[in-house]
């Protein structure tokens, strides 16, 4: 069957959004399951399974700008169909595991894999090709779907492990993440690309790119606001399931209310698909920071009670799922597509450089003074994301400052 032109031209977005729901869900969400439980097997600490998950997520930033480059350079198709052949034989092999140093080679070989299969590579992938939609509407749709991969993951994992033990949970993941997703990644991202320094589209947005000394200006604050509201990410991720149940829920109602953030990132992926056209990145940044900050508030105060996490699950949810497209969009947004990739790559280097070390941290933070703390640090690292989001510039408020005609190296 021949889809009209319009139609077709989603199909890349569509089967790399199905994709991040089983990258996400296995090399993400499932650690929050199984690690404490394989700790306790393996006689590890919280700790010390937690701090091997934060040199993982280091060494995936490390390989992060390594990523961006290949897909610049030759697309992503092979770098995405490689890196989750790779990903999930590293999965499946997880099942095998007997001490630290199995564990520690695993989690670095699946997390380095990974940068090569989740959202950047993603994003920076749907913007090589030559498509009738513009890459900030493909971005929104590739986020739409990753957002039930904690909706799915929690509760499957759980149940999973249940059922089977996590030796077989490593087995069925990492299987059903290479049949489902190699095969995505080799149909759906052939066709032409666009060349680097191609005009934008006619139907792209209106978006003035930064030049001079404000486009360094935005690179430093930007990515230092990225830093603090990512900070989090992977500790929620990761000690969602054992901080909600210090605060008094059995392990059962924190799955549910993790399954809650995952619809909740969808509704807010899906308003912002709505008012896309006409929201600015920086706008649509804000706006996650302050629901991100709103649900903290409500779980500090409230999340004893059932209500009160549900609310502040939804709230995160919300929050947490656009900050994802504002993630891409917004350095699109500010420095345009040449070297996009690239440019993804480096953010991720840094900021998972930095934020590796939050599920170490706030593991420890949890096992020394318990969940509500754990997610107190949480809420004081979204306020320092806001404040330093306020030092971004603006390109819309400097079209016709001279200053933008001192033109820095477009890499930056």
């Amino acid at each position: 069957m021949n889809l009209p032109r319009p139609n077709r031209d989603y199909i890349p977005a569509i089967g790399l959004g199905v994709t991040q729901i089983m990258g996400y869900g296995t090399l993400m969400y499932a650690y929050a399951v199984l690690l404490p439980e394989m700790a306790r097997d393996l006689g590890l600490t919280l700790s010390e399974v937690f701090g091997i998950l934060s040199l993982g997520l280091f060494f995936g930033g490390l390989v992060s700008p390594i990523a961006g480059k290949l897909v610049d350079h030759c697309g992503g198709r092979w770098v995405m169909t490689l890196g989750s052949i790779v990903a999930s034989l590293a999965l499946m092999a997880m099942s095998q595991i007997e001490g630290r140093i199995g564990l520690f080679v695993l989690i670095l070989v699946a997390e380095g894999a990974g940068m090569f299969v989740l959202y950047n590579v993603a994003f920076a992938s749907v913007a090589r090709l030559d498509l009738g939609v513009p890459p900030q509407r493909s971005i929104s749709v590739i986020t739409l779907f990753g957002g039930v991969a904690s909706t799915i993951f929690w509760p499957l994992t759980l149940a999973l492990f249940n059922w089977y033990g996590w030796e077989t949970t490593w087995v069925i993941l990492g299987f059903s993440a290479l049949l489902i997703c190699t095969p995505i990644h080799f149909f759906v991202l052939r066709g032409p690309e666009r060349e680097a320094d191609a005009p934008k589209p006619d139907n792209a947005p209106d978006w003035p790119e930064l030049t001079g000394h404000l486009r360094k200006q935005a690179m430093l604050w930007m990515v230092v606001s990225f830093v603090f509201s990512g900070y989090l990410m992977g500790a929620v991720m990761t000690l969602w399931v054992t901080n909600v149940q210090d605060l008094g829920h059995t392990a059962a109602m924190a799955a549910f209310a993790g399954a809650v953030i995952g619809p909740f990132k969808t509704v807010g992926r899906f308003f912002e698909m709505l008012v896309s056209r006409s929201m600015y990145p920086l706008v649509t940044y804000a706006l996650s920071l302050g629901l991100m900050f709103s649900g903290f508030v409500v779980l500090l105060i409230f999340g004893f009670t059932l209500t009160g996490l549900l609310l502040a699950a939804a709230l995160y949810g919300m929050g947490d799922g656009i900050k994802t497209i504002a993630r891409g969009t917004l350095p699109l947004a500010l420095f345009g597509t040449k070297g996009y990739g690239a440019r993804l790559g480096w953010i991720s280097f840094v900021q998972m450089g930095i934020n590796a070390s939050a599920p170490f941290a706030f593991a420890w933070t949890t096992q020394t003074y318990g969940g509500w703390w754990s997610f107190a640090v949480m809420a004081l690292c979204l306020c320092c994301a806001i404040a330093t989001y306020m030092f971004i510039p603006d390109p819309r408020t400097h079209r016709h400052d001279p200053a933008q005609n001192r033109r820095l190296p477009e890499n930056i």
